[in-house]
This record gives structure tokens, C-alpha cells and sequence, in this order.
């Protein structure tokens, strides 16, 4: 490091104009055994430079302890949330509403319904999750003031495509009544998007 010091002020100095007197060279051995014997000083004698900060240009975040005293741990994230531990009788409601957006209603009850009626198409476990995810992902959309019309067709289309196994009878546990019911389904959802 002071090795590029030396050689950086020099080269500064020829740079600059300044020249270098006749018969004047640069001993670069002898400036790299003087960069080590500083750098050895300076490893046994290290230079302790204090710090000092302002603290009201730093903004930390509140810090945040939590004690477990050997007891259950419960964690609940999400609004409305509802617990109750450790009772004999429990009765617990809450009156939540949201106001879907015009020209949606029909979509949102149909999907209220196919998320009721899931077992019964008999889906396998992560097509079943994928139909939840997505149908709960619409009816999210839908109770926003402007719905985001592109996700509200993905998500539609992606039930669907979920459902027409069942509907077309390629899937092992679907019967006859429960294709009917796919078919119809898959029609309706398709004839209840408002746009």
C-alpha cells in the first residue's frame, strides 16, 4: 500500500512537469523493502484512530424481546384472527363482509361454491391446493374497487384447466355425475367473467 504511495506521488511529480534530476533513477527495490519494514512496524504497533458517530444519522428499528417461560408459543399473523385455549365451552364470531365489485357477484358466488363442493370432484391433494390458491386469489381480486381483470382471467382459467380432467372423464375417480358437474362448472365460470 505505501508501495503505490511512493510510486503514485512520484509518477505525480513526472506528470506534473517536474523532472527528475540527471542521473536520478527510482530504486524500486529499495522502495518495496521500505513499504515491508513500515508495514512490519506497523503490524507491531497498530495505529488506533477513534471513532466518534452521530447517532441521529443512524434510525434502527425498535427492537422487539420476546420471553418464553416454558409455556406454548402462539403465533398469529393476519387480521380477524380468533384464538381460544384452554376453555370448556368456546363461542367465538366475527361479522366480516366485503362488498364485491359490481359486475362480479356471480363469479364470486360460484367460486364460494366450488371452494364448498372441492372434495367433491376428487382432485388429487395438489390440484386441489392449486384450485384453492387460485380461486381464493380471485375472490380476493374481486371485492377490490377496479379488479385486476388480467389476474382474475389467469386465475379462472387456471380452475379450469384443473377441472377438465374431471369434466372430460380422464381423471380415475371421476364418475359420471361428478364430469356432469365439472362441465357445467367449467361453463359457468367461463360465462360469468362481466368483461
Amino acid at each position: 500500500m505505501l508501495h503505490e504511495i511512493l510510486k503514485s506521488s512520484i509518477l505525480f511529480k513526472v506528470e506534473s512537469g517536474l523532472t527528475l534530476p540527471k542521473g536520478f533513477s527510482i530504486n524500486k527495490q529499495a522502495i518495496r523493502k521500505m513499504t515491508r519494514d513500515i508495514e512490519r512496524e506497523f503490524a507491531k504497533n497498530p495505529v488506533r484512530v477513534p471513532l466518534e458517530t452521530d447517532p441521529s444519522a443512524v434510525s434502527l428499528p425498535t427492537a422487539t424481546t420476546i420471553n418464553n417461560y416454558n409455556g406454548p408459543v402462539v403465533t398469529v399473523q393476519g387480521d380477524h384472527a380468533q384464538l381460544a385455549w384452554g376453555n370448556q365451552n368456546v363461542e367465538q364470531t366475527q361479522n366480516a363482509s366485503e362488498q364485491v365489485a359490481p359486475g362480479y357477484e356471480t363469479l364470486a358466488g360460484l367460486l364460494t361454491d366450488i371452494l364448498a363442493s372441492l372434495p367433491n370432484f376428487q382432485l388429487d391433494s395438489s390440484d386441489e391446493d392449486e384450485v384453492r390458491s387460485n380461486a381464493t386469489s380471485v375472490l380476493q381480486e374481486v371485492v377490490k374497487a377496479e379488479p385486476d381483470q388480467g389476474l382474475v382471467r389467469r386465475g379462472i382459467t387456471m380452475v379450469k384447466g384443473l377441472l377438465a380432467p374431471v369434466a372430460s372423464g380422464l381423471s380415475k375417480a371421476a364418475t359420471d355425475e361428478t364430469a356432469e358437474t365439472a362441465r357445467e362448472v367449467i361453463e359457468a365460470l367461463g360465462q360469468s367473467l362481466p368483461f
